[in-house]
């Protein structure tokens, strides 16, 4: 499993690809964190932590942002990917 911290640079490079608007590269970066959001959500983490809460809020914003993409809205996707590293850093903090 990718640490927070690796997975929160992903984002970081998301914004950066949007900003470019290279969405092609955008798009398999954000399944790639969708991917790992996924390993996460179905490790042993408790369904009631706070932990759990942000790591899925983290998801429900990359999976916007997969949706922008894919509709072509380069511009709502940034700005979802630039929500998915805030709630990613707050992952990567809660973590070290």
């Amino acid at each position: 499993m990718k640490p927070p911290s690796a997975i929160a640079n992903d984002t970081q490079e998301l914004i950066v690809l949007l900003h470019r608007r290279n969405g092609d590269p955008a798009r398999l970066l954000a399944a790639r964190v969708q991917a790992d959001l996924k390993l996460i959500l179905t490790s042993d983490l408790a369904e009631a932590s706070a932990l759990r809460r942000q790591v899925q809020q983290t998801m429900y914003a990359i999976e916007e942002v997969l949706e922008l993409i894919d509709g072509g809205d380069l511009r709502g996707a940034w700005e979802a990917a630039r929500d998915a590293s805030k709630e990613c850093r707050v992952i990567a903090q809660a973590q070290d």
